[in-house]
């Protein structure tokens, strides 16, 4: 498990009242498992067995289909064990069965979400607890300024716990009736470098058991492979490129099946994107960053953030006064479209769950100096996979200092890319203070907050 997993573990005390980690590992993973993960209260850690994650995936897919014999069980279960060996990355695949994989563990949750380990939380109890949160049949937090591309984020996506909704997975071919073509598929590529003992092929394959993706393939040159391939269409892909949300949500937006029960999905701004260099502040439970905004500079907006964290200790202000200002709500229809040429970011596995928002008229009246506006968008599905959701924006304007440093708070970031990137320093876990009340995340890394 990697070291920054720590952090993961730790940042969930912004959840206690709301929100629980589930972290199931096997046996062999016991002695990288970050101490903030046995010590935090709400986090749940559940060993299993050597190859039990293979085992309870090949059972729970095969019943989830109804297709379970006890033949075809042990023959699936060890082609998902010697997958996971090869290609341990591959896991996250499956992310959409995990309410049905993992309902033995679940029965106690209204709700359920799947996310990732290079993840910091903030408050969740706030955010979750706010009026309308829980309503919708799946929420997903996007992106900040990327809720436009409706699509169901692998950090957060929320799903009611609900057998009718946990099941939605079967409807991706290559998680449900391709499953087993779909895992022949992936040995067989995977075998084959193992086979080779070619230099190069065997550095691709450590990276994928890493999981560390600097220096990967074109994807570019990997998308146009599968277009010829005739893998584009959603659902229809069992390569060895496939969107591990990509297909779901198409399924979730635009199917029968979802227009059937009816789905109400709602897509919200809510992670800080590592698009941007400018640091994240983790300080006493509040996931904080200063915005570029006008002639700001990243040394104007970190002090003005370190000001207004002083200005925000305990004791200094009442907790009303602490909060950044409420968000005003505008309700407009929207059109949606649909971009097929611009999913290089999943090497295009399923183009059609590239949903897009078009706004006619942004209906922004707000002066353009003293505020910004990010978006959220509530959708309900439609049938069949030519129909399109209609879909209603909500303009959300966040919180501006002065006319040139914006801050913004939310509830969850994702550092992914600057550890692919960035010159990132890792952390044994022995050296991270699991007590730690702030810390910092930059490029390079995390350091510890010192006003």
């Amino acid at each position: 498990m990697p070291s920054h997993l720590s952090y993961t573990c730790q940042t969930m005390v912004g959840g206690l009242a709301t929100a629980t980690l589930l972290l199931v590992h096997e046996t062999a993973q016991r002695p990288s498992l970050p101490r903030s993960c046995q010590l935090s209260s709400n986090v749940k850690v559940q060993e299993l067995g050597d190859g039990g994650i293979a085992a309870l995936h090949a059972q729970r897919l095969l019943v989830g289909m109804g297709t379970w014999t006890k033949g075809l069980g042990l023959e699936t279960q060890g082609k998902f064990k010697r997958l996971f060996e090869l290609a341990p990355d591959l896991l996250s695949e499956f992310k959409p069965s995990w309410g049905w994989v993992f309902e033995t563990y679940l029965y106690d949750f209204s709700h359920w979400t799947y996310t990732d380990t290079d993840i910091v939380f903030g408050r969740l109890d706030d955010w979750l607890g706010s009026v309308g949160v829980g309503d919708y049949d799946i929420e997903t937090w996007s992106f900040n300024g990327d809720a436009g591309r409706l699509f169901l984020r692998g950090q957060w996506a929320m799903h009611k716990n609900l057998k009718s909704i946990n099941l939605l997975w079967r409807y991706c071919s290559h998680l449900g009736g391709g499953m087993l073509d779909n895992i022949d598929h992936k040995l067989k590529f995977y075998e084959s470098i193992v086979r080779s003992r070619e230099k190069r092929k065997i550095m691709q394959l450590e990276r994928l058991r890493t999981d560390a993706s600097r220096g990967h393939g074109d994807v570019n040159i990997a998308s146009s492979h599968l277009d010829n391939l005739g893998h584009g269409e959603c659902g229809g892909s069992i390569s060895k490129f496939v969107s591990a949300e990509g297909c779901y949500s198409c399924v979730v937006l635009s199917s029968s099946t979802a227009a059937a029960l009816n789905l109400r999905v709602k897509v919200s701004p809510l992670i800080l994107s590592d698009h941007i260099d400018w640091p994240v502040w983790w300080y006493g439970g509040r996931l904080l960053r200063c915005l570029p905004h006008g002639n700001s500079s990243i040394n104007r907006c970190i002090n003005t953030l370190s000001t207004w964290l002083i200005s925000n200790e305990p004791g200094n202000l009442s907790s009303e006064d602490s909060d950044l200002p409420p968000a005003d709500h505008i309700y407009k229809r929207v059109t949606v479209l649909r971009d097929c040429s611009n999913m290089h970011w999943i090497c295009r596995s399923a183009p059609r769950a590239a949903l897009h928002v078009l706004r006619a008229d942004s209906g922004r009246n707000y002066p353009k100096k003293s505020l910004e506006v990010t978006d959220e968008i509530q959708v309900r599905a439609q049938a069949g996979h030519g129909k399109l959701p209609t879909a209603t924006l909500v303009l959300t304007p966040s919180a501006i200092v002065d006319d040139e440093t914006q801050l913004i708070e939310a509830p969850i970031f994702h550092f992914r890319k600057w550890i692919d990137y960035g010159v990132w320093n890792p952390i044994p876990n022995h050296h991270v203070d699991y007590r730690l009340t702030s810390f910092v995340l930059e490029p390079s890394g995390f350091r510890k907050h010192i006003t």
